[in-house]
């Protein structure tokens, strides 16, 4: 049962436990001891106060989710069909394959906040192509290196492919799966190939998403001749297995024309719900410290004459802790960065600002410059990785000294400054020559070098000489040959 809360397994034994207070309550208020009328006691109210306690504290253990997380995130990974079906041309005259990278340019071609995508290559084996990441130039450059039925082993096999595939995601990320594919396996039997993907989808809470490719009448696939069962000549599409799939793992089937970056969108926003176990919905605890608040109020009105001239005191006390102020308790500030880390990796920025480590050790310096970059205040970022970042480093080099420069060059190039971010990019390259991250920094914030512009003469060039008619060139050659001296006779012998 998918219940909106975070953990729904304290729901079950604090209700349980409310529910046999109530019971007892109710049980003694219809048998009222002696003792109980002296001082003034209600059983009932004393068991309804305890019982909502007991709820508030279930309540607030489970966590209910609702509302959209403040910074997108989700990541897909893509699973593209590169079986030689793929090569079938029955997509509005175009292959499938054509058409399945035309649905994965127009996801790529706009810029989502959030959004990270990892690719794999399905036939008879799953072939991991690119790890999670958001350099979409390079994911689309990847598959036109790709030809479908070049790769992996032949045919197709959903259920040991989408298994393969699901083990090397995240176990707690926010991600789906993205299937391209016409739906046709070969390897196994549908049922055996629905249980396995299945079990292992389900297994890890990871919802499915299907865009089904090609006709349900069978085709003909180029380079297929053989009795091979793997690869059969003829190739149809199977959109209803595709959709038994998707939807038994919280997944759907997605539509022809549907517009595959508002889908993926709006589950990284929150818009539309993932699983508990993946979900970044904020969680709102304080609700079951309201309900356990009223119900110790409760309790204190049915105390009775014990606590007749105690009961405005603690109600105050009470109402000045659930109210404005706030009740200030040292924590360590070890225990600060890890509920910080805890909520940054969950989505949940302002709950990491409340945990932010304010110490001096390097590490929690750079959770705390994290959590100010993601909030948009770059200038306290600097102001805390100041001492992490001077010109001087201890050798051998410390493991926070580069995270600390990369993250500072980063808050001074979100500032507009550039310049200090290349001083910061450089120096880092001295001290670690190579390095990887800050090269492709670097390089992103040295400007594309411009052609010279042409130049622009004040003055324009002289005018070539005229040149001679033809006449004249004429006249000029009859005087050389008025000039010349006449030719010699040739001696010899005359032939009669």
């Amino acid at each position: 049962m998918n219940l909106p809360f975070a953990h729904p397994a304290y729901l079950w034994p604090t209700a349980g436990a409310a529910l046999l207070v109530l019971a007892a309550a109710c049980w003694a208020a219809l048998r009222p001891g002696m003792a109980l009328r002296v001082v003034g006691q209600s059983p009932f109210r004393l068991g309804l106060g305890l019982a909502l306690v007991l709820s508030g504290l279930g309540l607030g253990l489970a966590e209910p989710r609702w509302g959209t997380p403040e910074l997108p995130r989700l990541t897909v990974h893509v699973v593209l069909d590169a079986s030689r079906s793929m090569l079938a041309q029955d997509v509005e005259g175009r292959t499938r394959w054509q058409a399945a990278l035309t649905r994965l340019e127009g996801l790529w071609s706009r810029p989502e906040p959030g959004l990270r995508y990892g690719v794999d290559l399905l036939t008879g084996d799953d072939i991991p192509l690119l790890p999670p990441g958001e350099d979409r130039i390079l994911l689309r450059e990847a598959l036109r290196a790709v030809s479908p039925g070049g790769l992996g082993s032949p045919g197709t096999s959903l259920g040991r492919g989408l298994a393969q595939a699901v083990s090397q995601v995240d176990a707690k990320s926010p991600a789906v799966l993205l299937l391209l594919s016409d739906g046709e396996e070969t390897w196994e039997t549908d049922e055996a190939a629905l249980a396995r993907a299945l079990g292992a989808l389900r297994e890890s809470h990871l919802p499915l998403y299907a865009v089904a490719l090609g006709g349900e009448s069978p085709q003909p696939v180029p380079g297929r001749t053989g009795p091979d069962p793997a690869e059969p000549a003829l190739s149809a599409a199977r959109p209803a297995f595709l959709k038994r799939l998707s939807e038994g793992s919280g997944g759907r089937l997605v539509a022809p024309r549907e517009d595959l970056g508002a889908l993926l969108s709006n589950l990284a926003s929150g818009k539309l719900p993932l699983p508990v176990e993946r979900s970044l919905q904020p969680t709102h605890p304080e609700w079951g410290a309201w309900l356990a608040l009223l119900g110790l109020l409760v309790w204190l009105g049915a105390a009775g004459k014990p606590l007749a001239r105690w009961r405005p005191i603690l109600a105050g006390v009470l109402l000045s802790f659930g109210g404005s102020a706030k009740a200030q308790i040292p924590v360590p500030a070890a225990i600060e960065g890890w509920l910080a880390q805890l909520a940054l990796d969950q989505g949940r920025l302002a709950e990491a600002r409340r945990w932010r480590p304010a110490d001096g050790d390097p590490y929690h310096r750079l959770l705390a410059a994290r959590i100010d970059l993601l909030s948009g205040d770059s200038e306290r970022a600097l102001a805390t990785l100041g001492p992490l970042t001077g010109l001087g480093a201890p050798r051998p080099l410390p493991p926070w000294r580069t995270p600390a420069l990369l993250l500072a060059a980063r808050a001074q190039a979100k500032l507009g400054r550039a310049g200090e971010a290349k001083a910061l990019l450089d120096r880092l390259l001295m001290e670690q020559p190579g390095q990887r991250e800050a090269i492709h920094n670097l390089q992103t914030l040295v400007p594309d070098p411009q052609p010279p512009p042409p130049p622009n003469p004040r003055k324009p060039p002289p005018p070539p000489p005229p040149r001679p008619s033809f006449g004249a060139q004429q006249d000029e050659l009859e005087g050389f040959k008025q000039r010349l001296p006449p030719p010699k006779p040739q001696g010899g012998v005359k032939d009669i």
